[in-house]
């Protein structure tokens, strides 16, 4: 099973291993990595699931959708690596990826 690695707000490394199909937010909440609220259930209508991906991986993701971006401006200090955990679709190619949980969800 791939693997990604999640660095949640106490800078823990976590390892998370995925299905691919299934969504950071999905892998993430079954690890029981803390920090990500997803208050709308994975629904792209809040910004509580903000994850940072390592920049590394810039260009090998889907860009963030019309809806997905909107929802970042409302994300507590976003950066250009910011994305929603819900709507990241893992694939076996990230394999490795790694992340970083928001400090500050709201």
């Amino acid at each position: 099973m791939p693997q990604l690695t999640c660095i949640n707000p106490n800078e823990q490394a976590i390892d998370v291993s995925f299905e691919p199909g299934e969504t950071i937010l999905q892998a993430t909440y079954r690890a029981g990595v803390d920090g990500i609220l997803a208050e709308c259930g994975g629904g792209c209508s809040c910004a509580t699931c903000h994850v940072i991906l390592n920049g590394n991986w810039d260009g090998t993701l889907e860009e963030p959708s019309v809806q997905e971006a909107d929802m970042l401006s409302f994300a507590v200090d976003p950066t250009p690596y910011s994305r929603l955990a819900c709507q990241v679709r893992l694939t076996d190619q990230h394999e490795g990826l790694t992340l970083a949980v928001a400090k500050r969800q709201y």
